[in-house]
């Protein structure tokens, strides 16, 4: 299958996507996932076990809806390309659907402990990159849902549209029929060759026809890394930069979707406003626990933003750009701080060009230098930590006629952040996961406390 994202006769990674590849390290795995709960399941066996035999089929006979979830990572020979995504010839379900027992008490606690273990595992990139967990021994009988694929393959939006389609959107939904897979044959390096010979030449054709066109097309991009060089050690030093270690600590903060709409808009604001003001009120909080001044302190936060066409959203890869802003750690008003990072945002979107073009540059630099050995990621000064937002399904989805009730999104920390925060709001719900260091953020409770806090004072103030 084509892809308009890589713009290439077949499913070739783009410069993001190799860059996901080239940036993985053992202790920070590229990878993102959502864990959803799952109301008590109707599927269990007699004796209240999962039957996975009989999961594992239902499940399989759902990919007929999902085909990129058969697709496995092939390198192209040399002047062949870069990688693409071909059909496994060797796909089995059993080697992607797993079960496995919470940790005791099966609280919340220990779900995400569960999760946490089992997200510091790399892909073996021999196989198609995602998975899925079942995890049981929760609290009511509930039923953890961890689906894991590799940040090669999605990106945020992506990654939604495939766990969607792999689900179902009624209880009572039928089981696709049983279908016969056969996989479609790799193409030859030979036609590989030609492939990329082409798409080189069409490009070169391009701007040798039009060179007015492309320099005026380009011309934002070269701009925006213009302004963009003077800040790259802007970020200000403070302990939310240092190398990642090894595992996570992961925590959620839950908003009512409707009631942060409300406050939102009634300080003329975005939510995306809102979760950033929440979150800056945690990392205040966290700073000054640490001892760390935030007097007129602002930090640099980088928002991912999608630069993908609507009709673009099951394609695989990742088209995603980045917005840089500033905010205020050192407001101690809630409300006012809501009104900053209003304003931050405003004129990030305003000042800051976000293509394609743009995001192929920065990001295929990161990736070529850290397959050059001078992974840059670990020593930027640009960005102090990440916040994501994401809009999930406003309607219930179910997994095998069982009420997936709340999702949490799980994301990645690369180079020498040491703290991320994703949102995503489903159903009537927003959900912040706190993804921290494990061994620099053991303090991460201090943080929460302050998001829980600054969203009290929000609402109460509305």
């Amino acid at each position: 299958m084509s892809s308009p994202i890589t713009g290439n006769r077949y499913s070739r990674l783009s410069a993001i996507d190799r860059m996901m590849l080239r940036v993985e390290r053992p202790a920070t795995p590229q990878h993102v996932a959502g864990l959803c709960m799952v109301e008590a399941p109707p599927w269990l066996d007699e004796a209240g076990e999962l039957d996975m035999d009989a999961i594992r089929d239902r499940l399989e006979r759902r990919l007929i809806r999902v085909p990129e979830l058969r697709r496995v990572l092939r390198r192209a020979p040399l002047l062949c390309g870069p990688p693409l995504w071909v059909d496994d010839p060797g796909f089995s379900i059993e080697r992607h659907v797993h079960a496995t027992p919470a940790q005791a008490p099966g609280d919340e606690a220990a779900l995400l402990e569960t999760v946490e273990r089992l997200l510091r595992d790399r892909f073996d990139c021999s196989r198609p990159l995602w998975d899925l967990w079942l995890l049981t021994g929760l609290e009511s009988g509930r039923v953890g849902l961890l689906f894991r694929v590799h940040h090669a393959l999605v990106d945020g939006l992506a990654a939604i549209a495939l766990i969607t389609a792999f689900l179902d959107l009624e209880a009572g939904a039928t089981d696709p029929p049983t279908t016969s897979w056969r996989p479609a044959p790799a193409p030859s390096g030979w036609a590989l060759f030609r492939d990329n010979a082409r798409n080189r030449l069409s490009k070169l054709g391009s701007v040798l026809a039009h060179p007015v066109r492309t320099a005026r097309a380009l011309a934002p991009t070269v701009g925006f890394v213009a302004r963009l060089l003077p800040d790259l050690n802007a970020a200000p030093r403070t302990s939310l930069n240092a190398p990642a270690g090894t595992g996570r600590r992961l925590r959620v903060v839950r908003l009512d979707l409707e009631a942060a709409r409300k406050v939102a808009h009634t300080h003329e604001a975005k939510v995306n406003d809102l979760i950033l003001t929440v979150v800056m009120g945690g990392v205040r909080e966290l700073m000054l626990g640490r001892g760390e001044s935030v007097a007129g302190l602002e930090l640099i936060v980088v928002i991912p933003a999608t630069i993908r066409d609507t009709d673009e959203a099951r394609e695989l890869g990742n088209a995603v750009g980045a917005l840089y802003c500033r905010l205020p750690a050192g407001e101690a008003d809630t409300v006012r701080r809501l009104d900053l990072v209003a304003a931050s945002t405003r004129d990030a979107k305003a000042t800051q060009h976000l293509s394609r073009q743009t995001s192929t540059l920065m990001y295929g630099l990161l990736g070529w230098l850290s397959a050059l050995g001078l992974p840059m990621e670990d020593q930027q000064r640009s960005i102090n930590f990440q916040v994501s937002n994401l809009r999930g399904p406003e309607v219930p989805l179910y997994l095998l006629g069982a009420r997936i009730e709340e999702v949490m999104p799980i994301t990645v920390l690369t180079g020498n952040l040491t703290l991320t925060v994703a949102a995503l709001s489903y159903c009537g719900h927003l959900n912040l996961t706190v993804i921290a260091d494990r061994q620099r953020c053991a303090d991460v409770d201090v943080l929460t406390a302050g998001m829980r806090r600054s969203w009290a004072e929000l609402a109460v103030n509305t």
